[in-house]
């Protein structure tokens, strides 16, 4: 099998300037292939506080209501290093590898200890036949089980829209499209995608003023970094604008 990451935020760009050599880029080098990474639309936008109470800033998440032309964000679909996974064990490991690179005491793919913050999501290619793509879920969603996860799979959502995560740990996305057509026959040979559930921890999306403002705060320039390295939503012209 052939996989990929959907990356939506700093696991893309994250230096980790306070190590010699951070986590992250040692993951991005060892486990991805960076220089075939895909720009692909996603139904993100910003939604989740996070940090400290002091340096709050709104971070990405997956939301069903963007998940139409006119809100779709964009984001980077990448490569596994390891083209060729025959085992179930050998995706596991992969979903570790993201979930250790998301920081945090584990490899849990269900992250955070009695509050989870985030769940790593499995996106089947739609073309797997119905039985196989049935077995997989079943076994992914009794290891998140395992790992303490799916409790909580319908708060991935915000207000009255529909939950992004499954009850058996799959994510709720269509089969992603590239922004440069070209590329949709390498996107379709992907047998699965992992991808970083981040929980929303809000009642209601920000105004565009909210966001604005926690952004002129944040020192770490989430929003510009994300901004620079391709992953964009839909408000972001209107945040620049404000």
């Amino acid at each position: 099998m052939k996989g990929a990451v959907l990356i939506i935020g700093s696991l893309l760009w994250d230096p980790d300037k306070n190590q010699e050599i951070g986590f992250r880029e040692k993951w991005r080098n060892k486990r991805l292939i960076v220089n075939n990474k895909i720009h692909v639309k996603a139904p993100i936008r910003y939604g989740r506080l996070s940090g400290d109470k002091n340096e709050e800033n709104y971070t990405m998440v997956f939301s069903k209501d963007c998940e139409r032309g006119d809100l779709f964000g964009t984001a980077y679909l990448v490569p596994l290093k390891n083209r060729d996974i025959k085992t179930k064990k050998g995706i596991e490991n992969q979903a570790r590898f993201l979930s250790d690179a998301e920081g945090g005491a584990n490899k849990k793919l269900c992250k955070g200890y009695k509050d989870k913050w985030a769940t790593i999501g499995l996106l089947l290619n739609p073309q797997m036949p119905r039985e196989e793509k049935n077995e997989m879920l079943l076994w992914w969603k009794n290891l998140l089980k395992k790992d303490g996860g799916l409790l909580d799979y319908h708060d991935y959502q915000v207000d009255k829209e529909e939950s992004i995560l499954s009850d058996k740990g799959e994510l709720l996305i269509k089969w992603l499209q590239p922004l440069d057509k070209s590329n949709i026959d390498a996107i379709n040979e992907f047998d699965f995608v992992l991808a970083t559930c981040t929980k929303p921890n809000i009642e209601k999306y920000p105004s565009v003023e909210e966001l604005a403002v926690h952004i002129l705060k944040d020192k770490r320039k989430y929003f510009f970094s994300n901004i620079e390295n391709g992953i964009t939503t839909f408000q972001d012209r209107d945040i620049l604008n404000e």
